[in-house]
């Protein structure tokens, strides 16, 4: 399995992928390249979205109803 350096959080978001990934597939079937490309862009993807503001940008408008 190739390792790539990654900061700690996509690191911790990835094992965490990782160990449920065992539990699910068993390690052979977890421990395929697909899948470890695969948990590795989820790792990512998790971690930028959770990084992001949940304030909005600028001036955006209010929702009305109806």
């Amino acid at each position: 399995m190739e390792s790539r350096t990654m900061s700690p959080g996509p690191q911790a978001v990835l094992d965490e992928l990782r160990r449920a990934a065992l539990a699910t597939y068993g390690e052979e079937r977890s421990a395929e390249a697909r899948l470890q490309t695969a948990l590795g862009a989820a790792a990512t993807a998790v971690w930028r979205v959770s990084e992001e503001s949940l304030e909005p940008l600028g001036n955006e408008p209010l929702p009305t109803h109806g």
